[in-house]
């Protein structure tokens, strides 16, 4: 029989995609198009050999992480911070080989003693060969290594030589719109447009960030310009003065409950390796219109101590009211969604001056370092708490606010302990105590310990596993890793919470509760596959009960299921199957997602397809599923009602030197007599 070739195998596949979408929007059975996709998807791939593309281990190594993040109120804008760094990191890999502490730090997602880990073994063992070798090196694991491979290079440090009079820069601008979903009132266009430019000349980067929301006028302010700008500079040493920055700075101390501007921080309930909010000032690149620090940094470093400073004074968006009968002017709440497409958010717009202040000091000593953080803000008009609420009983008021913290971190043997203790100038304190552990060479695990008091308060802190909220929690939580065999790997975790006092949906103290089970199969080969069950339990207000509110626990079980397939950089396919169950009140949900992943080898073009196909019963039993976009851009849409979603990628480049995405995604819903809602979205990248 003659082999296949790949035209055919793609043809077949998707007119057989095409033949069973049309057979799902006519039957409520769809189990057996399920199967029957699933069963066609290997078959395809039968006849073709594997190595693992970079762009889908990127996408599968961040994919737990990002959906976990999608259920969170704040998960777009931590989605968004994570996806940005790691976009950056793809494009300017780690050496791994070098003994550069400063250099593997930029790996955000490892501890600093997994750094420091890192940079003994290349000290003692030299050069490291293989990614696999990485899981050898105590506090790492082959899931860890897997994660590490997209963001690195094996390249020794002395083979490369530094030109420092070159200079390189790029250049990305995005532009976007939804259709069919458009606000006819907001006073501005209904596209979205960013621009980000950045250049490097040896030790010393600069940038700047645009952006204009949907909505928002493009010229505004004195001078015109975008509704949002970004600029800063910064120059590197290797002496005692480490680093200096002027314009919006990023910075992380300690575990960051104290001082920690990026996303926010905490383990996966499977994940391997955690966001750990490592010493450190950067560039801002963030769109997070609010949570920066606007003016100068430095970072300095004598033998073992090091020292950090930060000054600001930014500008924020805030709603201000005016007291009757006195006049005085006050903050009610802070605006942290960046958007200002309406009059009312047009005048929460840059409303309040921030001032405000961070230094770090830590000390290292072999295997073990530790330090003190403080932070300070001052605003230009003073917050009022509402009055009469018993949730806000704890809140801020005032005009200034406060926070220290004492942190260590140290490594004995292959257990590593850190934890951080931080008080705001109200004495409401916030403790975070952890660990991790490797018990033998196929199991790691670790443990980790937090209570936030009900109003600490760190305006620019973000701990470990802290809330949108930042405050009024406490928790354990636990996991494991276990390498049961050659390639089959058993995860597991759960993560319980405590609230002392009320919060958003629940006017009682209450708990929570998370849980997930993993199981993957990651051969060498073409072939990959995992499992996984996810239990969420939390307790919310009754809506319909009327008078003294009353709780119920809202419980809900999924299980999920992917297969891979991968045919070197030029063809990948990935299956996704999900069932949810929401038990009170009653609601299910099903997905099956198809992904494509294409490389023409005769044409600079790569193609990404994706069709979705869900049914839920409301939005209890939604169902969130990561989805491939253009770099540096978090998307996570959330399957509801009973329809379809399709995507397509087209990347082309012409030139080593230019880069063009577009993507389209559409989606319908079963009832709908409208088309629904679709989204464009075209990314021009210049490197020179």
């Amino acid at each position: 029989m003659k082999k296949p070739t790949f035209i055919m195998i793609l043809s077949y596949s998707l007119a057989s995609l095409a033949q069973h979408f049309a057979l799902f929007a006519v039957k409520k059975k769809s189990l057996r198009f399920l199967f029957k996709l699933s069963i066609l998807t290997v078959f395809n791939c039968y006849f073709i050999n594997s190595t693992i593309a970079q762009d889908e281990r990127l996408s599968e190594s961040v994919r737990s992480i990002l959906e976990e993040l999608a259920g969170d109120e704040s998960g777009e804008e931590a989605g968004n911070s994570i996806t940005e760094r790691l976009y950056d990191l793809s494009e300017k890999p780690v050496d791994l080989n070098s003994s550069d502490e400063q250099e593997l730090s930029r790996l955000f997602f490892l501890t600093d003693f997994q750094v420091k880990s890192l940079a003994d073994y290349v000290r003692k063992s030299g050069k490291i060969l293989t990614v696999f070798e990485i899981m050898n090196i105590p506090g790492f694991n082959r899931d860890l290594a897997e994660m590490l491979a997209p963001f690195i290079t094996l390249g020794s440090q002395k083979d490369r030589t530094v030109d420092s009079s070159r200079i390189s820069s790029n250049l990305v601008m995005t532009f976007s719109q939804k259709f069919g979903t458009g606000d006819t009132t907001a006073p501005g266009p209904p596209w979205k447009l960013l621009s980000r430019y950045r250049l490097a000349a040896g030790r010393i980067n600069a940038g700047f960030t645009t952006e204009k929301d949907a909505g928002e006028l493009l010229l505004t302010g004195k001078p015109p310009g975008p509704d949002f700008y970004s600029a800063n500079i910064s120059w590197s040493g290797k002496g005692v003065l480490r680093k200096v920055i002027a314009g919006d700075i990023s910075g992380s101390f300690g575990l960051g409950t104290c001082v920690n501007t990026g996303p926010a921080t905490g383990l996966s309930l499977t994940a391997a390796g955690y966001l750990s909010g490592g010493d450190e000032i950067r560039l801002c690149t963030s769109t997070d219109e609010n949570n920066f620090f606007r003016g100068a940094g430095f970072s300095l470093k004598f033998r073992k101590v090091s020292v950090t400073c930060i000054l600001s004074d930014n500008r924020i968006d805030a709603t201000v009211d005016t007291l009757p009968g006195t006049g005085t002017r006050t903050i009610s709440t802070f605006y942290r969604a960046g958007l200002h497409n309406s009059s009312a958010t047009l005048k929460k717009k840059d409303a309040v001056r921030e001032y405000a202040a961070a230094i770090s000091a830590s000390c290292d000593f072999n295997n073990i370092r530790f330090g003190v953080v403080w932070s300070g803000v001052r605003f230009s008009i003073p917050v009022r708490k509402a009055a009469g609420d018993p949730e806000s009983v704890f809140d801020f008021e005032g005009d200034r606010n406060s926070v220290m913290s004492v942190w260590y971190k140290a490594v004995t043997g292959k257990l590593i302990l850190f934890g951080e203790a931080a008080a705001d100038v109200g004495l409401k304190t916030a403790v975070v105590q952890g660990a991790s552990f490797r018990l033998s060479d196929r199991l790691t695990g670790n443990l980790l310990c937090r209570s936030y008091a009900p109003g600490f308060t760190s305006f620019h802190g973000k701990g470990l596993f802290q809330s949108s909220s930042g405050d009024n929690v406490r928790g354990i939580f636990g996991n494991f890793t276990f390498e049961a065999a050659r390639y089959l790997f058993i995860s597991c975790g759960c993560d319980l919470r405590w609230y002392p006092w009320l919060r958003y949906r629940c006017s009682t103290p209450s708990e929570a509760k998370s849980c997930q089970a993993m199981v993957k199969y990651q051969p060498a080969g073409p072939c990959s596959a995992e499992i996984a069950y996810d239990y969420r339990c939390s307790v919310y207000d009754d809506p319909e009960k009327e008078g003294i509110k009353k709780q119920y626990e809202a419980v809900s079980h999924s299980f999920k299921g992917a297969f891979r397939i991968t045919a070197g950089d030029n063809l990948a396919f990935t299956t996704r199957l999900e069932y949810r169950r929401a038990v009170v009140p009653e609601s299910r949900g099903t997905a099956l997602i198809q992904d494509i992943s294409v490389k023409f080898s005769d044409l600079p073009l790569r193609c990404w397809f994706r069709c979705a196909l869900f049914t839920t019963d409301d939005w209890n039993s939604r169902i969130y599923a990561y989805e491939n976009d253009l770099p540096g851009t978090f998307n996570i849409p959330a399957l509801s009602g009973k329809g379809s979603r399709i995507a397509v990628m087209l990347q082309w480049e012409p030139i080593r030197a230019t880069e063009l995405r577009i993507k389209y995604s559409t989606g319908d819903l079963a009832g709908r007599e409208a088309p629904g809602p679709s989204d464009l979205r075209i990314q021009l990248k210049l490197r020179f």
